[in-house]
């Protein structure tokens, strides 16, 4: 009597693991792509909750908005100051800007349709300032780090801030 495993034994099994592993393999690629894709959302999420929540304050508390174009809006502050919010490209990244070269958004997120649009009126005359009551503001948001389509969507922020020292 001969003892052991005969070739056909040792085929079926090696066929059976090598399709587990497969198995294996391919759910953990699927876990880590979808694990990027969560940390790349998370990231472009908490950099445009970031600028909105910025964008927001400053508007909030400004005493009135002296240029509201759609690409560029100058906010007036209570001490006579003034800041302006637009959008400037910086190495290569488009990035939310205010006055003194302050970015809003980090340099590894871009922004694109960046707009703001004034209510009632879009630009209100120099010599009757304060009838602007709402601000909209949209703007799209992608993290440029990321090369895979799949795992980097472009997120759209939107909001509407109304002036409360007006």
């Amino acid at each position: 009597m001969v003892k052991g495993f005969s070739l056909i034994e040792l085929i079926v099994v090696v066929g059976l693991l090598a399709i587990l592993m497969l198995a294996i393999s391919s759910s953990i690629l699927m876990s880590v792509i979808s694990s990027n894709r969560i940390r790349t959302v998370t990231i472009t999420k908490q950099a445009g909750n970031y600028a909105l929540d910025q964008i927001q304050s400053m508007i909030r508390n400004a005493k009135d908005i002296s240029i509201c174009d759609p690409a560029i809006v100058s906010i007036v502050h209570s001490d006579g100051s003034s800041s302006v919010l637009s959008t400037q490209t910086n190495n290569g990244v488009n990035r939310i800007i205010s006055n003194s070269d302050v970015f809003l958004t980090p340099a590894n997120v871009s922004v694109s349709d960046f707009l703001f649009s004034c209510l009632p009126d879009q630009t209100p005359p120099a010599s009757n300032l304060g009838n602007t009551d709402l601000i909209k503001i949209s703007f799209s948001l992608k993290n440029t780090t990321v090369s895979r389509t799949s795992e980097n969507p472009t997120l759209h922020f939107e909001t509407s801030i109304n002036l409360r020292n007006q």
